[in-house]
Protein backbone atom coordinates (compact mmCIF):
# COMPACT_ATOMS: atom_id res chain seq x y z
CA UNK A 1 0.00 0.00 0.00
CA UNK A 2 2.80 2.48 0.64
CA UNK A 3 4.66 1.49 -2.59
CA UNK A 4 1.24 1.97 -4.39
CA UNK A 5 0.84 5.13 -2.33
CA UNK A 6 4.38 6.82 -3.47
CA UNK A 7 3.93 5.19 -6.92
CA UNK A 8 0.52 7.69 -7.34
CA UNK A 9 2.17 10.52 -5.35
CA UNK A 10 5.61 10.72 -7.85
CA UNK A 11 3.15 10.15 -10.66
CA UNK A 12 1.27 13.25 -9.55
CA UNK A 13 4.61 15.25 -8.88
CA UNK A 14 5.58 14.59 -12.70
CA UNK A 15 2.27 16.09 -13.87
CA UNK A 16 2.71 19.18 -12.04
CA UNK A 17 5.83 19.52 -13.67
CA UNK A 18 4.97 18.97 -16.95
CA UNK A 19 2.25 21.21 -16.65
CA UNK A 20 4.13 24.25 -14.98
CA UNK A 21 6.44 23.80 -17.98
CA UNK A 22 3.87 23.85 -20.18
CA UNK A 23 2.48 26.61 -18.91
CA UNK A 24 5.75 28.41 -18.96
CA UNK A 25 6.32 27.83 -22.70
CA UNK A 26 2.86 28.90 -23.44
CA UNK A 27 3.73 32.22 -21.64
CA UNK A 28 6.90 32.90 -23.69
CA UNK A 29 4.93 32.27 -27.02
CA UNK A 30 2.95 34.17 -26.16
CA UNK A 31 4.84 37.20 -24.88
CA UNK A 32 6.88 36.57 -28.19
CA UNK A 33 3.67 36.73 -30.77
CA UNK A 34 3.18 39.99 -29.31
CA UNK A 35 6.28 41.59 -28.77
CA UNK A 36 8.35 40.97 -32.02
CA UNK A 37 5.81 41.77 -34.76
CA UNK A 38 5.54 45.24 -32.77
CA UNK A 39 9.21 45.55 -32.70
CA UNK A 40 9.18 44.73 -36.12
CA UNK A 41 6.94 47.65 -37.35
CA UNK A 42 8.18 50.09 -35.39
CA UNK A 43 11.67 49.87 -36.17
CA UNK A 44 11.83 50.03 -39.94
CA UNK A 45 13.71 53.01 -40.96
CA UNK A 46 11.17 53.31 -44.13
CA UNK A 47 8.32 55.04 -43.89
CA UNK A 48 4.36 54.19 -44.37
CA UNK A 49 2.09 54.20 -47.29
CA UNK A 50 3.55 55.02 -51.36
CA UNK A 51 5.78 57.64 -52.31
CA UNK A 52 3.71 60.17 -54.36
CA UNK A 53 6.37 62.57 -56.88
CA UNK A 54 5.77 65.11 -59.13
CA UNK A 55 6.75 65.24 -62.69
CA UNK A 56 9.78 67.43 -62.24
CA UNK A 57 10.77 64.86 -59.07
CA UNK A 58 10.73 62.19 -61.50
CA UNK A 59 12.58 63.73 -64.08
CA UNK A 60 15.37 64.94 -61.38
CA UNK A 61 15.55 61.03 -60.11
CA UNK A 62 15.65 59.75 -64.13
CA UNK A 63 18.88 61.88 -64.36
CA UNK A 64 20.87 59.23 -61.83
CA UNK A 65 20.33 56.77 -64.73
CA UNK A 66 23.16 58.87 -66.98
CA UNK A 67 25.74 58.67 -64.44
CA UNK A 68 28.50 56.30 -66.19
CA UNK A 69 28.89 54.30 -62.47
CA UNK A 70 24.94 53.27 -62.97
CA UNK A 71 25.37 52.36 -66.15
CA UNK A 72 29.05 50.51 -65.25
CA UNK A 73 26.49 48.15 -63.54
CA UNK A 74 24.28 47.06 -66.13
CA UNK A 75 26.81 45.87 -68.44
CA UNK A 76 28.90 44.53 -66.04
CA UNK A 77 25.51 42.51 -65.01
CA UNK A 78 25.01 41.98 -68.81
CA UNK A 79 28.19 40.72 -69.43
CA UNK A 80 28.56 38.64 -66.31
CA UNK A 81 25.33 36.76 -67.71
CA UNK A 82 27.17 36.24 -70.75
CA UNK A 83 30.28 35.53 -69.59
CA UNK A 84 31.99 38.23 -71.48
CA UNK A 85 32.63 40.88 -68.82
CA UNK A 86 34.00 41.32 -65.28
CA UNK A 87 37.03 41.16 -63.59
CA UNK A 88 37.93 37.99 -61.47
CA UNK A 89 37.60 39.95 -58.67
CA UNK A 90 33.91 40.97 -60.02
CA UNK A 91 32.85 37.95 -61.36
CA UNK A 92 33.93 36.41 -57.52
CA UNK A 93 31.35 39.42 -56.24
CA UNK A 94 28.84 38.64 -58.58
CA UNK A 95 28.41 34.40 -58.03
CA UNK A 96 27.52 35.29 -54.36
CA UNK A 97 24.04 36.02 -56.05
CA UNK A 98 21.64 34.41 -58.02
CA UNK A 99 21.93 34.88 -61.45
CA UNK A 100 18.31 35.88 -62.02
CA UNK A 101 18.65 39.44 -60.16
CA UNK A 102 21.17 40.55 -62.89
CA UNK A 103 18.75 39.71 -65.57
CA UNK A 104 16.27 41.55 -64.27
CA UNK A 105 16.40 45.46 -65.03
CA UNK A 106 17.24 47.69 -61.41
CA UNK A 107 16.26 50.75 -59.65
CA UNK A 108 18.27 53.33 -57.82
CA UNK A 109 17.61 53.72 -54.55
CA UNK A 110 20.74 56.21 -53.60
CA UNK A 111 23.73 57.37 -55.24
CA UNK A 112 26.09 58.58 -52.63
CA UNK A 113 29.79 59.36 -52.69
CA UNK A 114 32.26 56.78 -50.75
CA UNK A 115 34.34 57.87 -48.00
CA UNK A 116 37.50 55.49 -49.29
CA UNK A 117 36.73 56.40 -52.98
CA UNK A 118 34.28 56.06 -55.92
CA UNK A 119 30.45 55.76 -55.66
CA UNK A 120 28.49 53.41 -53.36
CA UNK A 121 25.20 52.69 -55.44
CA UNK A 122 22.18 51.23 -53.59
CA UNK A 123 19.93 49.38 -55.77
CA UNK A 124 16.25 46.68 -55.97
CA UNK A 125 15.87 44.43 -58.64
CA UNK A 126 12.25 44.92 -60.16
CA UNK A 127 12.05 41.26 -60.77
CA UNK A 128 13.30 39.99 -57.35
CA UNK A 129 12.52 42.92 -54.91
CA UNK A 130 13.58 40.86 -51.96
CA UNK A 131 16.56 42.10 -51.51
CA UNK A 132 17.83 45.89 -51.41
CA UNK A 133 22.07 45.88 -52.81
CA UNK A 134 24.70 47.89 -52.40
CA UNK A 135 27.19 48.46 -54.95
CA UNK A 136 30.43 49.67 -54.56
CA UNK A 137 31.93 51.47 -57.75
CA UNK A 138 35.44 52.22 -57.89
CA UNK A 139 37.57 54.35 -60.73
CA UNK A 140 40.67 51.89 -61.01
CA UNK A 141 44.17 52.38 -61.95
CA UNK A 142 45.92 55.49 -63.91
CA UNK A 143 43.41 55.17 -66.04
CA UNK A 144 40.13 55.57 -63.59
CA UNK A 145 38.80 52.66 -65.26
CA UNK A 146 35.49 51.69 -63.13
CA UNK A 147 35.47 48.93 -61.23
CA UNK A 148 32.97 46.84 -58.98
CA UNK A 149 34.63 46.78 -55.79
CA UNK A 150 31.94 44.85 -53.51
CA UNK A 151 28.33 44.09 -53.99
CA UNK A 152 26.39 43.19 -50.58
CA UNK A 153 22.72 42.87 -49.26
CA UNK A 154 22.07 46.39 -47.80
CA UNK A 155 21.01 46.41 -43.83
CA UNK A 156 17.22 46.39 -44.27
CA UNK A 157 14.51 44.34 -42.45
CA UNK A 158 12.25 42.27 -44.22
CA UNK A 159 9.19 44.84 -42.75
CA UNK A 160 11.38 47.45 -44.62
CA UNK A 161 11.62 45.42 -48.03
CA UNK A 162 8.03 45.39 -47.57
CA UNK A 163 7.70 49.10 -47.23
CA UNK A 164 9.95 49.75 -49.94
CA UNK A 165 7.89 47.85 -52.29
CA UNK A 166 4.96 50.24 -51.20
CA UNK A 167 6.20 53.22 -51.31
CA UNK A 168 8.47 52.98 -54.36
CA UNK A 169 6.22 51.04 -56.37
CA UNK A 170 6.10 53.52 -58.90
CA UNK A 171 9.76 53.08 -59.28
CA UNK A 172 10.11 49.24 -59.58
CA UNK A 173 7.01 49.07 -62.33
CA UNK A 174 8.42 51.34 -64.12
CA UNK A 175 10.25 49.66 -67.07
CA UNK A 176 10.91 52.57 -69.10
CA UNK A 177 13.58 54.15 -66.92
CA UNK A 178 15.07 51.52 -65.19
CA UNK A 179 17.63 50.24 -66.25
Amino acid sequence: MKASLQNSLEAVRKLQQRLRMAFLLCCVVLVLTRVLPAQDNASSKIPEGEAQFTHEQLEQYYVVYKNSDVRYLRSLFDGYLNSSGGTEQECQALSKWDKAYFRSKFIVMSRDVNTFGGTLITILFQDRPDKVFVAWVYPDGSDKKLALRKLEAGNFSEEDIRRINVRYKKLIVDKVHAM
